[in-house]
C-alpha cells in the first residue's frame, strides 16, 4: 500500500471508537518498511482559518498497534 493511500484514511481507536485523526506522514527503515505512522488532527474552528497561530496535535503510532486497515479507516489499539 502506498503512503498516499494511507493518508486518505481516518485513524480510529478500537477501545473507545474515538477518531484520532488522519495519517500525515510515516517513518521508514532503510529498506523502506514503515516503522510508525504519524497521525494529526485536522484543525477546527479558528485553528483552521489561522493555522500558523496554532500547533497541530500529532501522535506517533507504531505499526504493531495497527489492528486493521480498511477501505477508509485504520483501526488501532489505544495510543
Amino acid at each position: 500500500m502506498k503512503l498516499s493511500e494511507l493518508m486518505s484514511k481516518r485513524v480510529i481507536t478500537i477501545t473507545d471508537g474515538k477518531e484520532i485523526g488522519y495519517v500525515s506522514d510515516a517513518e521508514l527503515t532503510k529498506d523502506l518498511k514503515i516503522i510508525c505512522i504519524i497521525v494529526c488532527m485536522k484543525p477546527k474552528g479558528l485553528a483552521r482559518l489561522c493555522p500558523f497561530l496554532f500547533e497541530m496535535k500529532c501522535e506517533k503510532i507504531n505499526v504493531d498497534c495497527i489492528v486493521s486497515v480498511g477501505i477508509d479507516v485504520i483501526l488501532v489499539k489505544s495510543v
